[in-house]
């Protein structure tokens, strides 16, 4: 007997189950859609898409940079329309006025032409201008005007008097037409993309603003070179500010300088600058360069410790001390260890 044969209630079971799978196609026909929709961000971006990546990771590119809702449904149309072999690897302007379809569009074509710059972590924002001047990506002169610039820092969202500190050290794939403005804004939105909101929410367990989170990370970001020690480091220095102690933070007196020193004078801290931490308690005012980020997750997650000192070997790492008695002697057990280290040298040298 067919289902057209069949007595109303067995009939009303077969049309049920098929109502309700055609309302679920519906709804997940309507949910597709909307999610393909543009996300209405802007300003426009940049976006590297590295060789050889996948439509996932493609997609989870785009949407954490809320070009897209949906990494999934970004996957799933390149698959449905085979085009996981035509996606060109490549820098690309994207705004958030692109539905899902027209990006994949757009990634099929040529990317903009670019330039590849490895910004290294701790530089200044002059470092950096010179660093991009000599890969002959921008004037100097006016990648610092910018970095400064009030309205662009506004638009920006940075509560800063300049962007030192938020200047991501990263390698970009730069386009070769931008202008100092744009390449601060693809390195803003670089900071922007690490300092995402879980780490904002961190912010509030260690009664930080971001400005003063920056600004640490930064002095960590000089201060520390062996990976190791860096949590031990922003341990020292946030228990220090905790018990309202100064930083003496060498770093912080050699931005006031500007320059680096292998040893500083005793002159040399008591140089007057709001940026010397061997004179005014707290941090300074801003970021003295432009942090990593494992400076940055090293000063968000710091070490608990009950050191109040460190002292350089000259090797990379640190004696670390827990009074300052202890400190004195780490300094004189260095002192000694360096003249050693000369007078083999001169020995060495006479035979």
């Amino acid at each position: 007997m067919s289902p057209l044969d069949a007595p109303s209630g067995r009939r009303l079971l077969v049309l049920i189950p098929l109502g309700l799978l055609s309302l679920g196609l519906v709804l997940a026909l309507g949910a597709f859609w909307l999610l393909s929709q543009p996300t209405g961000t802007r300003p426009p971006r940049s976006l590297v898409i590295p060789p050889g990546a996948s439509a996932q990771r493609i997609g989870e590119l785009l949407e954490r940079e809320n070009l897209i809702h949906s990494a999934s449904v970004f996957a799933w149309t390149v698959r449905f329309k085979g085009l996981g072999q035509q996606l060109e690897a490549g820098t690309y302007q994207f705004d958030g006025t692109r539905t899902t379809g027209g990006i994949i569009q757009d990634l099929r074509k040529a990317p903009i032409q670019t330039q590849r710059a490895t910004i290294p972590e701790g530089l200044t924002r002059h470092q950096i201008a010179g660093h991009l001047q000599r890969a002959g990506l921008v004037d100097s002169a006016r990648f610092v005007a910018a970095s400064e610039d009030p309205n662009l820092i506004r638009q920006l969202g940075i509560e800063a008097v300049s962007l030192e500190g938020y200047l991501f050290p990263e390698t970009y794939f730069l386009d070769l037409k931008a202008d100092e403005g744009d390449i601060v804004a693809t390195m803003v939105a670089q900071f922007r993309s690490v300092f995402a909101d879980s780490l904002i929410m961190r912010l509030g367990d260690l009664e930080l603003s971001l400005h003063e989170a920056v600004t640490l990370a930064s002095i960590v970001e000089r201060e520390a070179v062996a990976a190791s020690e860096r949590p031990v480091i922003a341990g020292v220095f946030q228990r220090r500010l905790k018990l309202n102690r100064r930083l003496e933070s060498c770093a912080t007196v050699e931005y006031a300088l500007g320059t680096r020193k292998r040893r500083l004078t005793n002159a040399d801290l008591r140089v007057k600058s709001p940026f010397n931490t061997y004179r005014h308690r707290g941090l300074p005012p801003g970021p003295i360069g432009n942090p990593g980020r494992a400076s940055i997750l090293a000063t968000l997650y710091p070490a608990e410790t009950e050191y109040l000192y460190f002292v350089a070997r000259g090797d990379g790492t640190h004696i670390f001390s827990r009074t300052n008695k202890e400190h004195e002697r780490a300094k004189r057990q260095i002192k000694q260890q360096e003249r050693l280290a000369r007078q083999a040298q001169a020995r060495r040298a006479t035979n």
